[in-house]
C-alpha cells in the first residue's frame, strides 16, 4: 500500500487502504469532517481528529483510506483552509 504526505488544503488521489498523512502548514488549527451526509472516506473518524485538532504550522495527522471503499471522488471538510470549499480525494 502506497503512503501518502497531503497538504491538509490540498485535493488529492489515493486507493483504498493507503496511509495518509495530513500536513497542516495554515496558521491555525483544523479539523476535518464530513462533507453533508456523503460518504466519509476514511478508516477513523469523522471528525479527524477525533478529539482536539491538527496543530497550526506543520502538525500532522495519520489515518487510512477505508478497505474497502469504491472507486469514486470523496469530499470532506477541512476547517481551516481559506478557501473553504470542501477537498476532495479521488481513488481510482
Amino acid at each position: 500500500m502506497a503512503d501518502h504526505t497531503i497538504n491538509v488544503c490540498d485535493d488529492w488521489n489515493g486507493s483504498q487502504g493507503n496511509k495518509v498523512t495530513f500536513v497542516n502548514d495554515t496558521d491555525g488549527p483544523c479539523v476535518i469532517s464530513q462533507d453533508d451526509s456523503n460518504t466519509w472516506p476514511f478508516k477513523d473518524g469523522p471528525p479527524l481528529p477525533a478529539t482536539g485538532s491538527i496543530a497550526p504550522n506543520g502538525g500532522t495527522l495519520i489515518t487510512h483510506l477505508k478497505n474497502p471503499l469504491a472507486n469514486d471522488t470523496y469530499t470532506y471538510e477541512v476547517s481551516c483552509c481559506d478557501d473553504q470549499v470542501p477537498k476532495t480525494v479521488t481513488v481510482p
